[in-house]
């Protein structure tokens, strides 16, 4: 199973015996273009997917999923941004409650 995103890569980093990161080109006849989808499909043994803690926490917790090959995990983190419309004036209560939620959480879990 692969992700078909946009910022595509051309194959899963694992780090290997030499300290370094090798590029494993995914192979499968599935490729899916939004995690939640490649979440649905591991729950239902589809294949293995690569996802970031957050996002499959609970599943991993509940052992609805198992975490595979963590020896290899190279430890690469992805930038989460959060983009709001604004006015440049007054921040909005409920856009600073989730501002201060994606600080006090998501970098934690990666």
């Amino acid at each position: 199973m692969a992700f078909n995103f946009e910022r595509h890569i051309e194959g899963l980093p694992f780090r290997d015996g030499a300290g370094g990161v090798t590029l494993y080109p995914p192979a499968g006849n599935l490729l899916v273009s939004d995690g939640e989808t490649m979440r649905k499909l591991a729950l239902q043994g589809v294949g293995v997917a690569r996802h970031s803690r957050y996002h499959v926490d609970a599943d991993l917790r509940d052992g609805r999923l198992v975490t595979v090959l963590e020896d290899y995990d190279p430890g690469d983190l992805e930038p989460v941004h959060a983009v709001y419309v604004g006015q440049g004036g007054h921040l909005p209560a409920r856009v600073r409650a989730f501002l201060d939620f994606l600080v006090d959480n998501v970098h934690l879990s990666c």
